[in-house]
């Protein structure tokens, strides 16, 4: 429960240090706008770029996996129709 609660007040105190940044920051409102949207858009890139690796990643992982499969059930079959005959 203190562990919740410290953790509470630690984003709770980020969230207004960083709205306090915002609101006394010498640039206008409107850069800060564009900064922020700006900023959005490059971890937005980034986001999108890594979501695609991992997607590409584990598709590659669920090919190899399908093809072992695949070939181990292959084995079976062969080893089972072996020892019927």
């Amino acid at each position: 429960m203190k562990f919740a609660k410290a953790l509470f007040g630690l984003v709770a105190a980020t969230g207004v240090g960083a709205l306090m940044g915002v609101l006394f920051a010498p640039k206008k409102g409107t850069e800060t706008r564009k900064d922020l949207a700006k900023k959005q858009k490059e971890y937005e890139k980034k986001l999108k770029k890594e979501y695609n690796k991992t997607i590409d990643k584990v598709t590659d992982e669920i090919k190899e996996a399908d093809k072992k499969v695949s070939e181990a059930t292959q084995t079976v079959r062969e080893e089972i129709k072996d020892k019927k005959l």
